[in-house]
This record gives structure tokens, C-alpha cells and sequence, in this order.
């Protein structure tokens, strides 16, 4: 495919239909466009790099969805901005985190190795998100680890829109409420 001859349409048209050059030359169009988007929201490079590559690979996948007389960069943007959200999301719980551990230790009360990190508040939440029962399991990783919409997760599961919306939301609770029962703890500890 030659990119001067085709035009969008058809182009959106052949990578509807599974065609890799289509898909490349969507790719090689919309690429710096996408970086440069995450970019102004989330400054970190190897992030913005995962980002980008996630909005092509859900493009990819959903290849099927696309309409092309409609605004295919409309979509896509959109697609970017949900990472982004999302992505934004677990960094400021990450910065919660780290800012209640702030208020209730000093740095003085323990050493570099017995700080809690990022990665232990991670292995915590993967530690919990194992705990869940397996239907909302499923849903919670298909919204966070694959980043999936709700209509989407719900459609690859078979349910409502609204399960999908209370499973999402009992995940939630039941992971703050066991982060705040470890927070509690670990304060009991550091106290004495």
C-alpha cells in the first residue's frame, strides 16, 4: 500500500479487514502524535513508550470496531486519553500511599531497608487482587491490566454493564479497606 494513494477510508477500510500495511501506515501517521499527546500529561519517557504502544496494540485488537467515515483520530485519542486516566490513576495512589506514610513516620523511625515501597504496595495489591473471587477477579485485571473499558469487559464476559461496574467497585472496596488494615498495622509496628 502506498500511502499517497490511499486515502484515509481506504486505508481504515483494509486495516479493518486485518491488512498489516494498513495497520503501519496508520502506525507511522498517528504515532508521534499519540507519544507527543502522553507526553505533555506524564512526562516519563518509558511510560509514554508503553502508553503508545498500548493505544496501537487496542487499535490492533479492535481493529473490527473502526468506522471509517467516522473521526478515526477522535477514537484514537480517546483511547490514549483512558490509558492516560488510568495510568495517572495508580500514580496518584502510589503518591496517597507514599504521602500517608510520610505523615505518620518519621524518616529517622526506620532504616532505607524496612521503608515500604512502591513495588511492596504493588505485590500487596497483587497479593489481594488473588484473593478475589474469581468472576471479579477477571474483571478487575481485564480493567487494569488490560485496560479495557467497562462495555468492553462486559461484552468479553457476557454480563451487564453493571455487574461489570459492581465488580469493579467491590474490588475497590474490598483492596482499600485491606490497605488501610495494613497501614494500621504496619503504624502498630513502626509505634513500638
Amino acid at each position: 500500500m502506498s500511502n499517497s494513494s490511499n486515502s484515509d477510508v481506504e486505508i481504515l477500510n483494509a486495516l479493518k479487514l486485518g491488512n498489516k500495511d494498513a495497520f503501519e501506515l496508520i502506525f507511522k501517521k498517528y504515532h508521534a502524535k499519540i507519544y507527543n499527546f502522553a507526553w505533555a500529561s506524564l512526562y516519563d519517557k518509558s511510560l509514554v513508550e508503553d502508553i503508545t504502544q498500548s493505544v496501537f496494540l487496542s487499535v490492533w485488537e479492535h481493529k473490527k470496531d473502526i468506522i471509517p467515515g467516522k473521526n478515526f483520530s477522535s477514537w484514537l485519542f480517546t483511547i490514549a486519553k483512558n490509558l492516560i486516566y488510568r495510568e495517572t490513576e495508580k500514580m496518584m495512589l502510589t503518591v496517597k500511599y507514599e504521602n500517608h506514610l510520610k505523615s505518620h513516620f518519621n524518616e529517622e523511625d526506620y532504616s532505607s531497608e524496612e521503608k515500604i515501597d512502591a513495588d511492596s504496595l504493588e505485590e500487596l495489591i497483587m497479593q489481594l487482587i488473588e484473593k478475589l473471587p474469581e468472576a471479579r477477579k477477571k474483571v478487575f485485571l481485564l480493567h487494569f491490566k488490560e485496560n479495557l473499558k467497562n462495555t468492553e469487559i462486559a461484552a468479553k464476559l457476557s454480563i451487564s454493564e453493571e455487574n461489570v461496574e459492581m465488580q469493579l467497585k467491590r474490588s475497590f472496596n474490598y483492596i482499600r479497606k485491606h490497605l488501610a488494615n495494613y497501614l494500621s498495622l504496619m503504624a502498630l509496628l513502626c509505634v513500638q
